[in-house]
């Protein structure tokens, strides 16, 4: 999701002042130290993501924000 629509998500649902900082991408082999991602999905992911792109399929973010 875009910083824009995340911050807008965020606005309906009251906060103010966002920051967002802290971005870190993740490869596939990131991906695989979380039990979220199985073998079978890290073999299916290693299968259809072009090797150009395994080393960023995610980005993190730290968003802190206000609810006045």
């Amino acid at each position: 999701m875009a910083e824009r629509v995340f911050a807008k998500k965020l606005e309906k649902a009251g906060f103010t002042d966002f920051r967002f900082s802290g971005r870190r991408a993740y490869s596939i082999d990131d991906c695989a130290l979380f039990p979220l991602f199985t073998s079978e999905l890290l073999a299916l992911m290693r299968r259809v993501i072009p090797p150009e792109r395994q080393s960023c399929v995610a980005t993190s973010v730290v968003v802190q924000a206000r609810r006045p």
